[in-house]
């Protein structure tokens, strides 16, 4: 009994080893890609696509598929790839507090979130609820701007001030600017920004970026809102306006706008986007959103083509004898031929065993044969099945019984992640 609690104990231990070194290494690597894949989205928003609105919001899709870069072919068989990325390989595997410091600060960070979301619902969770415009809402008493919470059962938050002193088509507007929000699903993008900047953390610029990510989401609801309110831009404008002089006047001179800026510069920014509107084709807008899609998806195609599979069989074999003295017997016909395996046993061939040990000039006639077990990153592999031969016998077929370790609860895991 006890010994079967330790050998549980030792697979735990050997699988979460073998965690932290996997996923310590891959978003490790897909981290490093983030800072070219960012500036590269930066410099297209200010130039090609610095007046294409809904150009400028689709191109940060293309993080969606960073996390997923991990196990691209091109760390191994490019040798410039190899020379920038694999340092990082050897520090995740040499170090046990790299790897698991990079892990633990994504809990920290992920609590960190997880915090921030919390305390909002725990500020909404008290407040009064309303409607307006047949649209159930949440009153705010502080000056907090209007703005939509939630993923499956989404509510709007809009302050007590505003629905005193704003007339009933202003307050249809900013109720159809938050849910245009909604039917976006730019809650869910938000959210998935964070787990992005949780995953890949040492890209602090993810971070300084979320200001950029949600301008140019805020800018695409805002020429939606324009169109289908049929107020034009300029009425669009003056309700902006407006809205910021009533809650500047409420918090005693700070600048806030129902969008949520609280930069003045920011603000005028907007407004003169908002100037600059020019009417668009919905039919337009749709096919460049389908368009998008293709091309993420076609994007992640190729990444699934040019990576490593999940993991490969390991078909070579270990003789380890005298001392750690070893033999990597590669695989081949003649050594399949030797060597064959079932799930209780392994069967040695003793005729074509010979050839295979006088090939690699070994001589003894008592050694470990390790065999079995997989790769999941070339040179980072797992488990095998290690067996004592004493083949000072005179047996034509060597049996001998083994435990197969693929059968093992934390093999299978390990093999599925």
């Amino acid at each position: 009994m006890v010994q079967q609690v330790w050998w549980k104990f030792l697979g735990l231990k050997v699988l979460l080893n073998d965690f932290t070194i996997y996923f310590s290494v891959l978003l490790g690597r897909c981290a490093l890609l983030s800072f070219p894949i960012l500036a590269f989205i930066l410099i297209l928003r200010k130039t090609i696509f610095k007046k294409q609105i809904f150009s400028k919001g689709l191109i940060w899709g293309i993080f969606l598929a960073v996390p997923f870069m991990g196990k691209l072919n091109l760390f191994y068989d490019n040798r410039w790839w190899w020379k920038w990325f694999m340092w990082w390989n050897d520090i995740c595997m040499n170090h046990w507090w790299v790897r698991c410091g990079y892990l633990f600060c994504m809990l920290l960070y992920s609590g960190h979130v997880i915090r921030k979301y919390r305390k909002v619902w725990k500020y909404i969770s008290s407040m009064e609820k309303g409607s307006i415009c047949g649209q159930n809402i949440l009153i705010s008493e502080t000056m907090a701007t209007p703005f939509a919470v939630g993923f499956f059962q989404t509510k709007i938050v809009i302050p007590k001030i505003l629905l005193e002193k704003l007339q009933f088509e202003e307050l249809e507007v900013i109720l159809l600017h938050e849910k245009i929000h909604i039917q976006l699903c730019h809650l869910w993008f938000y959210l998935l920004w964070d787990i992005i900047r949780i995953l890949l953390w040492p890209n602090l610029f993810l971070t300084v970026c979320v200001k950029n990510f949600k301008e140019d989401m805020e800018d695409i609801c805002d020429r939606i809102t324009i169109r289908r309110s049929g107020r034009g831009a300029y009425n669009y404008g003056e309700l902006l306006i407006k809205s910021i002089k009533i809650l500047r006047e409420e918090a005693f001179g700070s600048v806030i706008t129902f969008a949520g800026e609280k930069c003045y510069k920011d603000t005028k920014q907007r407004i003169i986007k908002i100037a600059d509107y020019k009417s668009y084709e919905p039919k337009y807008a749709k096919a460049l959103c389908v368009l998008g899609f293709i091309i993420l998806a076609g994007l992640s195609l190729m990444i699934k083509k040019h990576s490593l599979p999940p993991y490969v069989e390991e078909r070579n074999m270990v003789l380890m004898y005298e001392e750690k003295e070893t033999k990597i017997l590669e695989d081949s016909e003649t050594l399949r031929k030797a060597v064959s395996v079932d799930d209780e046993s392994i069967f040695i061939d003793r005729k074509t065993m010979d050839l295979v040990l006088l090939q690699y000039g070994v001589k003894e006639t008592e050694f470990w044969l390790l065999f079995g077990g997989y790769s999941k990153l070339p040179g980072f592999g797992g488990r095998g099945n290690l067996v004592y031969v004493d083949y000072s016998g005179q047996e034509s077929v060597l049996k001998i019984s083994y435990e197969n370790s693929d059968e093992y609860f934390s093999t299978m895991i390990f093999k599925m992640m």
